[in-house]
């Protein structure tokens, strides 16, 4: 107990560290979210596209799920667990903590679900959604780097980073969707020499993971939209701010990779890392705001999850009865 709350105690430090150094720094200025309000326009499409993104979320998990269902799961109750989820990952440090409570939930629809499956469950969502981020993030680079590189030349090594990336996510989900019986093997070849209950569980979560392979490839896809609505959330937020300094194919080069950076358990919806993150990659566009242009997303956002603390009582209450 002791330990997990200093953990937590230089997690908030870090952050608050972090945006006390932009505020002396005159890098982190909250004017800027004080006039987003004179852009109505522009944080309905932020809202409306937010609750749009929970949906196909939501639909994402369930579609993992139902390959281990034997009862029907509502969308709508997937919605609110999602919303609920979205609430506590916006309150606890990392987005984890928002993914365990979601698994206490979901139980409820169905409760021959194995804690182990829901745990596999919540992983291959992460991994999807992450691998749906890094192609979504390479596809523009490859499709639009020389329109990129002719406004932002210093984003040439973010680029060559997100090149390297996609390759690698390619691969992975080559060798699990046709060459996934020589993993399988390696691992029984690892078991009869090393920690053989250990990797009893392995492969048969490997297996497990192997039937469900077409829902996993199908999660990748939705993810690649998940995650363009999300950069078009971000960039619908800072245009009236950025137009002309920079377009959108710029900001589509980067914001995703600063969106992987937010899931980091340091603190509460990225408070702080988020900031001087997005600092340094504006910067890479000529922008020197960077961490005020972000704090616009972060406020927005926070707001919109922590919206998820009505389903979360009233579920509660559903709950108790």
């Amino acid at each position: 107990m002791l330990k997990t709350t200093l953990i937590n105690l230089v997690k908030l430090l870090i952050a608050a560290g972090l945006i006390g150094w932009l505020l002396t720094s005159g890098k982190l200025d909250f004017k800027l979210l004080g006039a987003l309000k004179e852009h109505p326009l522009a944080l309905g499409v932020a809202i409306i596209l937010s609750v749009f993104n929970f949906i196909l979320i939501s639909y994402r998990w369930t579609s993992i799920l139902k390959a281990r269902s034997t009862t029907d799961i509502p969308l709508f109750g997937m919605l609110k667990i999602t919303w609920i989820g979205q609430f506590f990952s916006s309150v606890l440090p990392g987005s984890v903590s928002g993914d365990l409570i979601k698994i206490l939930y979901v139980q409820n629809f169905e409760k021959t679900f194995s804690k182990q499956f829901l745990f596999a469950s919540i992983l291959i969502d992460r991994m999807m959604g992450l691998a749906g981020l890094i192609l979504l993030v390479g596809i523009s680079s490859l499709c639009f780097s020389g329109h990129i590189l002719e406004n932002a030349p210093a984003m040439a090594p973010l680029l060559k980073f997100n090149f390297l990336f996609v390759v690698l996510v390619v691969i992975s989900l080559s060798m699990f969707t046709y060459w996934h019986h020589y993993i399988r093997a390696f691992l029984v070849k690892l078991q009869s020499k090393f920690f053989a209950p250990l990797f009893a569980r392995i492969i048969i979560l490997w297996d497990d993971l192997v039937m469900i392979r077409s829902q996993m490839l199908k999660a990748v896809g939705l993810s690649i939209l998940i995650q363009l609505i999300g950069v078009i959330i971000f960039w619908s937020l800072i245009y009236p701010f950025v137009f002309g300094h920079m377009d959108f194919v710029q900001a589509l080069a980067f914001i995703p990779v600063g969106l992987m950076a937010l899931a980091l358990p340091v603190a509460p919806s990225g408070l702080g890392v988020g900031h001087a993150i997005f600092q340094k990659l504006f910067e890479f566009s000529g922008i020197n705001n960077g961490a005020s242009l972000f704090n616009l997303y972060f406020v927005v956002t926070l707001v919109i999850n922590v919206v998820g603390v009505i389903p979360y009582l009233l579920s509660r209450r559903e709950i108790k009865k």
